[in-house]
């Protein structure tokens, strides 16, 4: 086997734990949500904050990762069995897909910890920001995955790569 299909394999596998990682917790958040469940009366094993808006934010955002990781692991697990092209095009979904999952699982604990936090304004409002910091910054992360690897226009390749480069900077490595 060629040195570049065994890096793309190594890769494969990498991604597909990263993948069960992401599900596993997103299926965890989903039986553990803030607030936890009425334990008495005709509402009872019925989240408490099933009416909040944040709640929805929390729900929606959670089944989105946990799908999104589902399909990353399924495109991967292919990506395992199959012929060249199989393995780039599985790779190429499933990166997609995980992305998708890693975003929305930063929203659903934002959401999350602002709902544990909301009767305290300050607090809830300091997580708030900083989850919105945090997503913008995952979000010049993650972008340049949805584009193609080598794109033809100069002015393309500076936009995505410089705000990349600026985090890395930030960060100090």
């Amino acid at each position: 086997m060629s040195p570049i299909i065994e890096n793309f394999k190594n890769s494969v596998n990498i991604l597909l734990l990263v993948s069960t990682l992401v599900a596993t917790e997103t299926f965890a958040a989903a039986f553990t949500v803030p607030g936890w469940y009425n334990s008495s009366g005709t509402d009872s094993g019925i989240a408490t904050m099933l009416r909040g808006k944040g709640f929805h934010i929390f729900v929606m955002c959670d089944s989105i990762a946990m799908y999104s990781s589902i399909i990353a692991a399924a495109a991967l697990i292919w990506a395992q069995f199959g012929h060249v092209t199989l393995l780039l095009d599985a790779l190429n979904l499933a990166v997609s897909f995980l992305g998708v999952a890693l975003f929305m699982m930063s929203m659903t604990f934002t959401a999350g910890l602002f709902l544990a936090v909301s009767k305290l304004r300050w607090l809830s409002t300091a997580v708030f920001m900083m989850g919105i910091t945090f997503l913008a910054t995952l979000s010049v992360i993650l972008i340049p995955l949805f584009t193609p690897a080598t794109p033809s226009n100069r002015i393309y390749r500076y936009i995505s790569y410089y705000p990349f480069y600026l985090v890395v900077l930030a960060n100090g490595n």
